[in-house]
């Protein structure tokens, strides 16, 4: 199963996977104003597809758009109807995460690791857009996704709850708004510190120091502390758990401190290096829920959504954006994240493939009576 089995092979298949109301949808995003040469919301999506799957530039696509029989189209014809395909694109992808378990509780905990990744134009050497993802530990798959411009920093705030979720990431969610936002919307958080990136509180409201805190830690010790969190009017109990690194694990992370600070001109806060020998996370579970040990063995998972990344950039080149145009980059990554999620899919159902390459579902026609012989 590869990408270009999608739109090739393979399309009658994915065709019967995507929601049944495209044209209806197509029309209510505007994505099919002028129906000259590309026809249908199938079309349209198949030429998406292979545009951005295929990585081919604008010439390239018009010519396969040909070959496969979709219609005559030029290379600026391509241009406007994938521009005019972007919202729809982004409408698809998020349909088919709600259909596939966005807002459905699987477990009495589902825990989903949620994290960003950065997509520069041609040329740029700066963050032009950031894909957010959230992938589900249980199922092991992607359960939410948007995609925002360098102006959208990672927040949990992206990412809805249901039921009870607990949503696990690294030390770029780790501030007041998106923590407090996602417990006010009764979501569960374990989210990796910095020392100085989210002001803690002690049970007394007193203001506190998180280095000292760690310090008093031996080897092998883990820390387990109750504090608070303060958000506009509201207070939010939480627990600090922590544990010290092996020697080479703190020179490590040390070692990565002293060379950022040397980039910019700077030397090193020393707490920062002290902080570094700790790896400290924060969660508002119970120790009967989720005991310190656990916690920190859970954020080891994390992982999960790097490899994640790493398939969508290694083997779907989601990095490898061609265009320079707002509207068509987003049609460019909507459609390859839409691409991943059908690939994920086919590659579960590999069993369900049949011979006449496409699903039989409820609108299927009656069998036919046996043939009667002739009579003789």
């Amino acid at each position: 199963m590869d990408e270009q089995s999608l739109t090739d092979q393979d399309w009658p298949y994915v065709l019967s996977l995507l929601p049944p109301d495209l044209e209806e949808s197509a029309r209510a995003k505007l994505a099919l104003r002028r129906r000259r040469a590309i026809t249908s919301a199938g079309d349209l999506l198949r030429l998406a597809l292979a545009y951005a799957l295929g990585d081919f530039s604008l010439r390239r696509a018009a010519a396969w758009a040909q070959l496969q029989g979709l219609g005559r189209l030029s290379d600026v014809a391509v241009l406007k109807r994938l521009r005019q395909a972007a919202d729809w694109l982004g409408y698809l992808v998020m349909r088919w995460l709600q259909e596939h378990g966005l807002s459905t509780p699987v477990t009495p905990l589902a825990v989903r690791v949620v994290d960003a990744t950065v997509i520069c134009e041609p040329g740029s050497r700066g963050t032009d857009w950031r894909v957010h993802l959230g992938f589900d530990l249980a199922r092991q798959r992607l359960t939410t996704v948007e995609v925002t411009g360098p102006e959208g920093g990672e927040s949990f705030r992206r990412h809805p709850v249901a039921g009870e979720t607990l949503l696990l990431a690294d030390r770029g969610y780790a501030h007041r708004g998106g923590v407090g936002g996602l417990l006010e919307r009764q979501g569960h958080v374990l989210v990796r510190l910095n020392w100085q990136n989210l002001p803690l509180e002690t049970p007394e409201g007193q203001s506190l120091d998180l280095v000292s805190w760690l310090e008093t830690l031996r080897p092998g010790e883990l820390g387990d502390w109750p504090v608070q969190l303060r958000e506009g009017d509201r207070v939010y109990p939480l627990r600090l758990i922590a544990v010290r690194k092996s020697t080479a694990a703190a020179e490590r992370e040390q070692q990565q401190i002293r060379h950022a600070a040397q980039r910019k001109g700077r030397r090193p806060d020393p707490r920062s290096l002290r902080a570094a020998r700790f790896c400290y996370v924060l969660t508002d579970l119970p120790a009967t829920v989720l005991p310190a040990a656990e916690a920190l063995e859970l954020y080891r998972l994390r992982w999960q959504i790097e490899m994640a990344f790493k398939r969508l950039k290694g083997v779907l080149h989601l990095d490898q954006l061609r265009a320079k145009d707002e509207a068509l980059a987003r049609a460019y990554l909507y459609a390859k994240l839409l691409g991943a999620l059908l690939l994920d899919e086919l590659c579960r159902q590999a069993e369900a493939f049949s011979p006449w390459g496409y699903r039989l579902g409820p609108a299927a026609p009656e069998p036919l009576a046996p043939p009667v012989a002739a009579a003789r």
